[in-house]
């Protein structure tokens, strides 16, 4: 007695082949038609090419007017320390004396705040999320004024 094979082959019909190559050629040409009219188009919604990101980058942070948008004028003074020396929820490094509004808490990774001290400056930032301090800005870019 002779056995079946256990696995038997699976004949496609030659009409499934067309309708399958069709479909992937219809895919292509689609997939290509949209792709060249997103590249074309260049308003937001369309893909940037890395030279004109180059171009409309700032070249430092002092420059980025689009991040540090926030901005106050006042005297910078090194912020007192606090009573408690536990205390550890002093927010800020110095504050921005303003003549008629609420003083500035100050902070910044990229610009050292002591170089300012004593100054009348307008700074640009960031205005952080405060628990103590009535306004906590990042500060980005110092310009001294007089």
């Amino acid at each position: 007695m002779e056995q079946e094979p256990p696995v038997q082959r699976f004949h496609l019909s030659s009409n499934f082949n067309k309708v399958f190559g069709l479909v992937v050629a219809v895919g292509l040409v689609l997939g290509l038609g949209t792709g060249y009219v997103l590249a074309s188009k260049n308003n937001g919604g369309g893909i940037v090419s890395p030279v004109d990101l180059t171009n409309s980058q700032p070249k430092s942070a002092a420059q980025d007017n689009r991040t540090f948008r926030d901005f106050a004028e006042g005297k910078i003074t090194k912020k007192p320390a606090p009573k408690n020396p536990n205390d550890y929820s002093a927010e800020g490094t110095h504050l921005l004396i303003r003549e008629k509004g609420v003083p500035v808490a100050l902070t910044s990774s990229v610009v050292d705040l002591a170089e300012y001290e004593g100054k009348t400056v307008k700074v640009f930032g960031e205005t952080q999320k405060a628990i103590k301090e009535g306004w906590l800005m990042d500060i980005g870019k110092v310009e001294v004024l007089q």
